[in-house]
């Protein structure tokens, strides 16, 4: 194991939000004072296991998560994600799978082309590749760098987010002092959110959102905040109509 990866910080259990679907809570830190909560999605399909938004466990989750079944993909979709898909790919010689023009980039200001990429993705996912997992569709907002959306086609539709939509009614146990003050500051905290950092960095364009309602999904399961089950569509309607543009 390579022993420059980021370490396993502390997360919560292995949870069944929607049949063969599962979610784990955990923090990141992004500087010694300043931390919050990233989520993990996991779906199962038979034996094989895909992650989504990959989060590193310490070794009772990863127990945990062997006793689902085997991890053989990992799915990053949002460009400023992914610092522990190389753990993944290490331990469980998972395939790996970004949206095309987003590299692994170290830090948030990934926009910097003149930053070199630390990992590369052994897929460059567009909206017509194939996915490891049946009647997934990617859905790429076209921002720069760019931003995925994941559906999956169960129970009238789940829609698998990475920074672009956020349900963080709340701060939890995995934000720091500093991490709560500057997060509420700044606008993440608030139910059926566009992330703020992601519109910021990435300014999506009015239509570029509102081409989200398009799709049909009835839940959200973001890396950020609590998962939105029955209803997701209408409960984000609000923002994404009102969003006027960066």
């Amino acid at each position: 194991m390579n022993t420059t990866m980021p370490p396993a910080l502390p997360h919560g259990e292995l949870t069944e939000v929607l049949p063969d679907l599962f979610c784990v809570t955990g923090g990141v830190k992004m500087a010694p004072l300043l931390a919050f909560s990233r989520n993990m999605t996991v779906v199962r399909e038979g034996d094989r296991l895909v992650l989504i938004n990959s989060m590193r466990l310490d070794e009772p989750g990863l127990a945990a998560l062997d006793a689902l079944g085997t991890v053989t993909d990992v799915i990053r979709l949002a460009a400023f994600h992914g610092m522990d898909d190389p753990f993944y790919k290490d331990r469980y010689d998972a395939k790996t799978w970004a949206v095309e023009g987003s590299a692994y980039r170290r830090g948030f200001d990934v926009t910097k082309e003149s930053v070199e990429p630390y990992f590369e993705a052994d897929v460059a996912m567009t909206e017509q590749t194939e996915l490891p997992l049946s009647g997934a569709r990617l859905h790429v907002l076209p921002t720069r760098p760019p931003e995925g959306l994941l559906r999956l086609p169960s129970r009238g539709g789940v829609l698998v987010a990475g920074d672009a939509l956020q349900n963080w009614a709340t701060t939890d146990r995995y934000f720091s002092f500093a991490g709560k003050l500057m997060m509420k500051a700044m606008g993440f905290i608030k139910p059926h959110n566009l992330g703020p950092g992601w519109v910021r960095a990435a300014k999506p364009t009015v239509e570029a959102v509102r081409a989200i309602l398009d799709l049909e999904f009835e839940h959200v399961l973001p890396a950020h905040g609590e998962p939105v089950i029955d209803g997701a569509k209408d409960e984000f309607r609000r923002v994404i109509e009102a969003y006027a543009g960066p």
